[in-house]
C-alpha cells in the first residue's frame, strides 16, 4: 500500500506526481526527465530543475525502457549464444511492482542476514564514533541515494548522537520508495530532523541533486550510498562524478560487499528465490512468461551477475521492432562488483582526503566513511 495520505487519487499524491512530459529530439542516453523535489512533508509537488538520465528514462513504460536498452547495447556472443546486458541498477526499482518486490526480498531472513543486518550493525557500531563530534558543528542534509524504505537512514540518525538540525533527502527513481522513506523517517519522531526533500531522480544524477539541495541553512551534505549501490557502477566514474558537487567537510558513507581469499565463493547467496521474485518483473516487463526463462547467478567479468537463461525461442515486438531470443540466450539483469578491502580503500582515497573502512566480523561487508 502507498504511505498514508498518498493513496491513488488523494490530493497529496496528485500534488506530488511527476510531470510526465519528456523533451523531444534527444537520443535515449541524452534524454532528460523532470527532477522532482518535495519540500518538507507531505509532498508539495514543487518541480525542480531538469536533469539527465544516462540510460533510464523514468517517464517511459517499463517495456519501452528495457526494449530500448537491449536495442542500444546489442549483445555479445558466448559459446554460440547471445548474452544481453540489462544490469542497470535503476531498472530494479522502475515501477511499484519492482519496488515492492525489492522490499520483500530485503525482508527475507537470508537477505537480511547477508546484507541488511551486517550494514545496520556497522552503522550502529561506528557512525557516532566516526562522525558524532564533527556532526555537532553545523546543520546538514542527509541524502539517502537509492533509498529503500528509510530503515537505514533511521538507523544512521539513531546512532548519530547530535542535536544539530538535519534535512532528510531520500532519492530514488521510484516515487513510491521516496515517499515511503520520508514517511517512515518522519514517523520515527526525530526532533532534530526539521525538513524533508524527497527527490525522484536517477542514481547517476546525485552530483546535481547534491548541489540543488545545499542551502545557506544546510551547507554540509552527508550522503548515504548503502546497500551495495556503488557495486553496480564503474567505481572510478561514479566517485569522480559524485565528488564534483561535494565541498570540503562533506561526507560520503558507502556500504559495500568485500571479497577475501583467491576467488569469490558465496555466489549461492545470490541464487536465492527471493532475487528471482524481484528480478523476474524485468522479464515479464519485457514480454516473457515466467516459465520461459530460468534465473541463476554466477561470478563473471569481475562481478556477481544475476541472469536469466531463455528456455524456448521467443520473439518480442515493440512499436514495430522485433528481437528474436533463442533457447540458451542469456539476459543479465544485475551486476555487483566485489572488491578486496585494500582495493576499495585505494579507490576511495583517490577522491577523498580522509577514508576510514570498517568491516563486519565475517569480513564480507564494509562501511566506508569518506570525507572530502
Amino acid at each position: 500500500m502507498p504511505p498514508p495520505g498518498f493513496e491513488p487519487g488523494s490530493p497529496a499524491r496528485k500534488a506530488s506526481m511527476i510531470d510526465r512530459t519528456t523533451p523531444k529530439g534527444h537520443f535515449l542516453n541524452d534524454r532528460k526527465f523532470p527532477f522532482k523535489c518535495c519540500d518538507n512533508f507531505p509532498v508539495k509537488g514543487r518541480l525542480g530543475n531538469t536533469y539527465k538520465a544516462s540510460i533510464l528514462d523514468i517517464n517511459m513504460p517499463i517495456k519501452e525502457n528495457l526494449f530500448n536498452e537491449i536495442v542500444k547495447k546489442g549483445y555479445q556472443e558466448v559459446n554460440g549464444n547471445k548474452v544481453y546486458d540489462l544490469s542497470n541498477r535503476e531498472f530494479l526499482y522502475l515501477n511499484e511492482d519492482l519496488a515492492r518486490s525489492f522490499l520483500a526480498a530485503r525482508a527475507h531472513p537470508r537477505y537480511k542476514e547477508i546484507i541488511v543486518n551486517k550494514e545496520l550493525e556497522l552503522i550502529k557500531d561506528h557512525v557516532n564514533e566516526t562522525l558524532g563530534e564533527e556532526m555537532n558543528e553545523e546543520a546538514f542534509n542527509l541524502i539517502d541515494i537509492g533509498c529503500g524504505d528509510g530503515t537505514k537512514a533511521k538507523a544512521f540518525l539513531e546512532a548519530l548522537k547530535t542535536d544539530q538540525k538535519v534535512k532528510f533527502c531520500p532519492t530514488n527513481v521510484n516515487e513510491y520508495l521516496v515517499n515511503l522513506a520520508m514517511e517512515n523517517v518522519k514517523g520515527a519522531g526525530f526532533e532534530n530532523v526539521v525538513g524533508y526533500k524527497g527527490v525522484v531522480s536517477g542514481f547517476d544524477c546525485t552530483d546535481e541533486v547534491s548541489s540543488e539541495i545545499r542551502s545557506s541553512d544546510f551547507r554540509r551534505n552527508v550522503l548515504l550510498l548503502l546497500g551495495s549501490v556503488l557495486a553496480s557502477y564503474d567505481i572510478n566514474d561514479y566517485l569522480f562524478n559524485l565528488t564534483q558537487a561535494m565541498l570540503p567537510g562533506d561526507y560520503l558513507i558507502i556500504g559495500n560487499g568485500i571479497r577475501k581469499g583467491e576467488r569469490f565463493d558465496n555466489v549461492d547467496n545470490y541464487k536465492h528465490p527471493g532475487f528471482n521474485k524481484w528480478f523476474g518483473h524485468l522479464m515479464t516487463g519485457i514480454g516473457f512468461e515466467e516459465d520461459e526463462v530460468e534465473y541463476d547467478a554466477r561470478f563473471a567479468n569481475d562481478r556477481v551477475e544475476g541472469f536469466y537463461k531463455v528456455k524456448k525461442d521467443k520473439e518480442i515486438e515493440h512499436e514495430g521492432k522485433k528481437i528474436e531470443f533463442k533457447q540458451g540466450d542469456e539476459i543479465v539483469v544485475a551486476g555487483l562488483h566485489k572488491y578486496y578491502e585494500t582495493e576499495l580503500e585505494k579507490f576511495c582515497k583517490m577522491y577523498f582526503s580522509e577514508v576510514k573502512l570498517y568491516k563486519d566480523k565475517d569480513e564480507e561487508y564494509s562501511l566506508v566513511f569518506c570525507k572530502k
